[in-house]
């Protein structure tokens, strides 16, 4: 490497082996690393997160509620609002709630014991009881502010003036409900027990919905079975016409000539008993007493008499029945016949009506199992809504409302969605405060560093390298200084940037930059170039943007904040720190990167004019 490209580094070796010797000497440099860390890393530890701390700020409350009475259903309940409220706070710390007298807040926030009073007047529940008349009023909350005790601690509490009402408004909720429902523990509980008993009711009706279904097909058998008799009456109906047209003339004919039936049959009877005798009388004679009669022939002759016995007897059987017979009774007969006909025709009508009927039973049954799953549904339906607006009806114990104090003080949640959260307070403010370090450092650094080397101005060394060569000291100490901050706000307070290693490279790169410049100005207006340095850091402050969007801001800021370049390293380091849009991170590479080279330009100017020796140059106007 040639002698001109090592010279800025042994120009910058020579100005720090200056420190070497004494420990004073030493510690100045460890001091000027150190500047940043004390700056920056102790301020984002001081304000990395004071608002989760919030809860051990004290807050007074004040209770002056007198109560109401409210009538609920023709009975008069008495409702607390203040005292529901001291619950529900007491539930929920958002503050170090101190539950005190008037008199004693009063003092407390003058004294500045408390930061806030918050005072619930003694006509609070009876406004809130108006709210179910018809000349309601608004009930009101006061809360008492000190900034003399501190104006941000103010605002601080006003952050989480929403949550706070949030929780106001559950009491408000709770004892508002009481005043028109009365006992809401009642309520709660007749609820559940009307939906106990829809659930029982629907259990009910799943199990007559299974009767009606087996009802149904019971009744599709039946009216199988009954269209089947229909059919079978039918043809038997049929069969008795076709049998009664063929009988009844017959039996009607006999009950028209049965006395001279009966006439005929007795005389019949008469001819067959007198030729049965005549036969004996041939046979006595012929037989019994003609000893020469031939035995066969009387043998056969006695086989003759008998079988005529035997229908005598048969004939005179039947005419005893033919005679005890009368003509009423074939009459008697014949209207029978009749009336079967007509029994059997209605039997066949009757079992088609059944039939008929049992098929409209069974579509009826049908209907019925429809209507039962219906109201099953339904009463499934009512079971559930009934348990929901169980579940739903706050409960006036304060520890459930004071879990539920989001639903009840603010029914519409508004759902909101971070691209890229920083998550604290402190790790939202680390990019402003960090490039506010980094700058100091500079500040500070050329405060005990030389800018340039004396007996380099006036010997044959270019005013480039003896310009950078009075820069690289500021430059190495800065690197450290700003590895220094970033190890300890990472492993201190948990910095934890979305990408760490362009958060280190960018840090280097601004302490670079901020470095040139703190140089340029010392160099080129010694003391004056300090205060400058001071003025250009107020100036940045105010135009970064750093703490309140740029827009918010006075326009004088607004026109200087794309001109510096602290602007460009909180947009940067916001993004290499939290996440966003990389064209940030490149434009401000873009930008710092023609700053320091700006910078170390405008310093080997400066350094070319200074080796023009004047009388003025040799005692400065103002040293510090």
């Amino acid at each position: 490497m040639s002698p001109f490209m090592l010279s800025p580094f042994k120009l910058a070796a020579a100005e720090l082996r200056r420190f070497r010797g004494h420990p004073i000497r030493s510690l100045a440099l460890v001091a000027i690393v150190l500047i940043p860390l004390v700056y920056g890393g102790l301020y984002l530890w001081f304000a990395w997160n004071p608002y989760g701390k919030l809860d051990q700020m004290p807050v007074a409350v004040v209770n002056e509620d007198t109560g109401a009475t409210v009538e609920v259903d023709g009975e008069s309940q008495q409702i607390n609002g203040g005292d529901q409220l001291v619950d529900q706070l007491k539930e929920d710390r958002i503050f170090d709630w101190r539950f005190t007298s008037a008199s004693d807040a009063a003092r407390g926030l003058e004294d500045g014991d408390y930061y806030m009073v918050i005072t619930v007047p003694e006509d609070f529940s009876t406004r809130l009881a108006s709210l179910s008349g018809t000349d309601p009023e608004q009930a009101t909350v006061e809360f008492d502010l000190n900034d003399a005790n501190g104006y941000v601690a103010g605002i601080m509490a006003s952050t989480v003036e929403a949550e706070l009402r949030n929780q106001i408004n559950t009491a408000v909720y709770v004892t508002f409900a009481t005043t028109i429902f009365g006992d809401l523990t009642q309520l709660h509980d007749g609820l559940t027990d009307a939906s106990s008993g829809a659930t029982e009711l629907a259990d009910g009706i799943g199990t007559a919905q299974t009767g009606a279904s087996d009802l149904q097909s019971g009744l599709g058998d039946l009216t199988t079975g009954a269209q089947q008799v229909a059919d079978g009456a039918s043809q038997v109906s049929d069969g008795v016409d076709q049998a009664v047209d063929v009988a009844q003339p017959v039996v009607q004919t006999l009950a028209d000539n049965w006395t001279q039936i009966q006439t005929g049959a007795s005389s019949a009877a008469d001819l067959a008993d007198r030729a049965n005798t005549d036969l004996d009388t041939v046979y006595a004679a012929l037989c019994t007493d003609n000893p020469d009669a031939d035995a066969d022939a009387c043998t056969q002759l006695q086989g003759f008499i008998t079988d005529a016995d035997d229908v005598n007897g048969d004939i005179q059987d039947a005419n005893d029945q033919i005679q005890s017979t009368s003509t009423d009774t074939l009459n008697q007969a014949s209207e029978d016949l009749t009336t079967l006909q007509t029994g059997a025709s209605d039997v066949a009508d009757g079992a088609s009506q059944v039939a008929s009927a049992a098929a409209t039973a069974e579509d009826g049954a049908g209907d019925l199992a429809d209507g039962l799953s219906t109201l099953h549904d339904g009463a499934d339906t009512l079971a559930t809504s009934l348990a929901t607006a169980a579940d739903s009806v706050p409960s006036t114990n304060p520890a459930e409302d004071a879990d539920n104090a989001d639903a009840y003080g603010s029914p519409v949640a508004i759902s909101e969605d971070n691209l890229n959260p920083a998550e604290t307070y402190g790790r939202g403010l680390a990019p402003f405060f960090i490039a506010i370090a980094l700058w100091v450092f500079g500040l500070m650094a050329y405060l005990v560093l030389s800018t340039v080397n004396r007996r380099a101005l006036a010997g044959p060394l270019r005013s480039v390298p003896i310009a950078i060569g009075g820069w690289l000291p500021g430059a190495f100490l800065g690197v450290l200084s700003a590895l220094v901050l970033y190890l300890a706000v990472e492993l201190g307070l948990g910095l934890n940037p979305k990408d760490a290693l362009d958060t280190v490279g960018l840090s280097i790169l601004v302490i670079l930059t901020f470095s040139a410049m703190a140089h340029l100005f010392k160099l080129a207006f010694g003391t004056a170039g300090s205060l400058l340095l001071v003025v250009l850091l107020m100036l940045q402050l105010t135009s970064a943007g750093g703490l309140y969007p740029v827009e918010t801001t006075p326009k004088f800021f607004q026109f200087l904040h794309p001109f510096l370049p602290m602007s460009y390293v909180v947009d940067a380091l916001r993004v290499t720190i939290s996440g966003g849009e990389t064209a940030h991170v490149v434009r401000a590479l873009i930008v710092l990167a023609a700053y320091l080279v700006g910078a170390l330009a405008l310093s080997s100017l400066v350094v070319a004019m200074r080796r023009r020796w004047k009388p003025d140059s040799l005692n400065e106007p103002l040293q510090v």
